[in-house]
């Protein structure tokens, strides 16, 4: 049996590209950003979900929601679709147009590494934003590097002290600045 309190999830390594500090509030402190629109526009729309996933001509089966969770890896997540029975594609999809996909890439790999341990061979990751996809090849090299920033990730939430950061545009918006020690 696991407990949230022991993973680390892809969304920690979403957070942890666009500011590392925020995985470590959010464990540390207790405290998640609020249910966003986006997040509740994604999750409402399932079915115009399943229909633009199958307009992408993935491979059948196209599996929505999909729960995996790893001990080898300290990791669970709910990919938001997986495609294919013997070389599988993983889909994260985002409701709205974003300046920079760092950090949704980051997200997506780390979706990618928990299918490949979870499920199978991946092959492919698929981000949906706003309506366009962008489709990345999950290699040996992209799994090393989803494992190499669970790794990181899991060293600063469970570090004494927030991991340094710099002040920037990004943090006037920034939720967990109520709570961000270099405020």
């Amino acid at each position: 049996m696991w407990s949230w309190s022991d993973v680390i999830t892809p969304w920690d390594v979403k957070q942890y590209v666009y500011c590392p500090a925020i995985p470590w509030i959010a464990r540390n402190f207790g405290v998640r950003e609020p249910e966003t629109l986006s997040m509740k526009l994604g999750r409402e729309e399932r079915q115009r979900r399943l229909s633009t996933l199958e307009a992408l001509g993935l491979e059948p089966p196209i599996r929505l929601d999909v729960e995996m969770y790893s001990s080898k890896l300290l990791m669970a997540g709910t990919a938001d679709a997986v495609a294919g029975s013997r070389r599988l594609t993983v889909i994260e999809v985002k409701a709205f147009k974003r300046k920079t996909l760092a950090h949704f890439r980051a997200q997506l790999m780390a979706y990618a590494l928990l299918s490949e341990e979870c499920l199978g061979p991946t092959v492919k990751a698929v981000l949906l934003a706003a309506g366009r996809a962008l489709a990345f090849d999950v290699d040996g090299e992209a799994l090393r590097e989803a494992r190499r920033l669970a790794a990181r990730v899991r060293e600063v939430i469970e570090g004494e002290r927030c991991p340094s950061v710099e002040r920037g545009a990004r943090c006037l918006s920034c939720w967990y600045r109520r709570f961000c020690p270099i405020w």
